[in-house]
């Protein structure tokens, strides 16, 4: 078995599985963190206005993931498997 196969096998295994409140908890705080750092550095280098702009498309970025993510997470994925 290849890597891309052991890839695929991995994202089939997970992706088939309702994700848990924990884990959408992490996504969560994953993304926060993450829209902090980046909007951060961006100020750092660049500016106030081009980290208010890394920080508005992260964030609706990590919104649309995570309200897909609880979509799944209630509604299941069948269609995967």
């Amino acid at each position: 078995m290849g890597i891309i196969e052991r890839i695929e096998d991995e994202y089939l295994d997970v992706s088939s599985s309702r994700a848990t409140l924990r884990e959408l908890l992490e996504l969560l705080v994953g993304a926060i963190l993450f829209v902090l750092v980046a909007s951060g550095l961006a100020y750092y280098l660049v500016g106030e206005t081009a980290a208010r702009y890394v920080a508005a498309i992260l964030a609706a970025i990590f919104v649309i993931m995570l309200v897909s993510q609880a979509y799944w997470a209630v509604t299941g994925r069948e269609d995967y498997e």
